[in-house]
């Protein structure tokens, strides 16, 4: 039930017939509605908060399940610290710390990676205004100069301290993820649309150096940690991909063809199908071909997001409310929204690991 006005509703909210056996319960307060049975029919009563909502549950103990009352205690304590104002105040996001690799040196970095030595730079990250707001879970439309008019390019630069580190040439592989399975028989908690294009628990044939996608952020970090990696922060993605001119495009300055894959196949291609688009310091697909998690994750309590690089083979065509794709420059940004593995894996969404050095 869905409150739509500015003033609470409170009282008999629904009537249902009564089952034997049946227990109900408020979903929102996380209290049991007792007494309320009434020549074989229950009222069931509540206060919906202004622009609130209102949920009720009926059911048998075995039904409900073992666990039902500790749900009902998180219930409680989520109404106890609700609020339920109409303002929308400003939250300060808070970056997940990023677990470090153990210190790899040349002797023992794992093959096919590159080092990226130490760097001090100005870092520019171009984001396309939306209603989620930037790095911060807040309306930052209108602060600075004025207003920022939704779908267009915002940047904000910063300062970035890089100690050296190592990254993937390529994104991790079909191929690469199915050793780890095998090594491991990982199983996420949430198996929904887990490796979705794979055809009876493998890559397809041909695709076994495509990159691997419908995995969720934690699928990611669940391969790096087999691997003795981890994903790559933002800033060292950006690093990695632009090197040390700043470089629009992995190879240059402009736009050009045959560097990316641009969607002409209608999928993903092998992660090395590009060698002419490879950035300065010689790692593939850092523009097209699928988008890549960093490890970037940000929660303030309201929201929780990790930014995505790189862009993808697929852009939606027709409206600017689409989320980004296609190929993108190396300082382009896009705030992913995390609601649930189910939802979070994608057709479009890889990654690349990346390892701490020695100094």
């Amino acid at each position: 039930m869905v409150n739509r006005s500015a003033n609470k509703v409170e009282g008999t909210l629904l009537k249902v017939s009564h089952i034997e056996g049946v227990r109900y319960f408020d979903l929102i307060t996380g209290r049991e509605i007792k007494n309320a049975i009434e020549y074989n029919v229950v009222a069931l009563t509540g206060m919906l908060q202004p622009r609130g909502i209102g949920a009720f549950i009926a059911g048998t103990d075995a039904a409900l399940g073992q666990d039902f009352p500790g749900f009902l205690a998180g219930q409680q304590k989520l109404n106890a610290r609700a609020g339920f104002g109409t303002e929308f105040p400003a939250l300060r996001a808070h970056l997940k710390l990023t677990v470090p690799t153990k210190k790899y040196t040349g002797e023992n970095l794992p093959s096919d990676m590159v080092k990226i030595p130490a760097a001090t730079f100005d870092m520019k990250v171009a984001f396309r205004v939306r209603e989620c707001g930037f790095y911060e879970s807040q309306d930052e439309h209108f602060e600075g100069s004025g207003f920022h008019p939704l779908h267009q390019l915002r940047i904000f630069e910063r300062q970035v301290n890089l100690t050296p580190y190592a990254i993937d040439l390529t994104p991790v592989t079909n191929e690469q993820y199915a050793e780890f399975l095998k090594a491991t028989g990982y199983q996420p908690r949430h198996p929904e649309n887990f490796l979705k294009h794979w055809k009876n628990g493998a890559p397809s044939p041909g695709l076994e150096d495509h990159p691997v996608v419908y995995v969720d952020l934690d699928d990611a970090r669940a391969y790096g940690r087999w691997a003795g990696k981890r994903l790559p922060t933002e800033e060292e993605w950006q690093c990695a991909a632009q090197g040390p001119q700043a470089l629009r495009y992995p190879w240059g300055g402009e736009m050009r063809p045959g560097c990316y894959n641009a969607g002409e196949t209608g999928g993903t291609t092998s992660v090395t199908a590009f060698p002419d688009g490879r950035s300065p310091f010689g790692c593939y697909d850092m523009c097209g071909n699928v988008w890549q998690w960093t490890e970037s994750e940000r929660n303030d309590g309201r929201t929780r997001f990790c930014i995505i690089r790189g862009g993808s083979y697929y852009k939606a065509q027709g409206s600017d409310w689409y989320t980004d794709g296609g190929p993108v420059p190396c300082n382009f940004a896009v705030k992913f929204l995390l609601m649930w593995p189910g939802l979070d894996r994608c057709a479009t969404i890889g990654f690349r690991c990346a390892v701490d050095l020695a100094e």
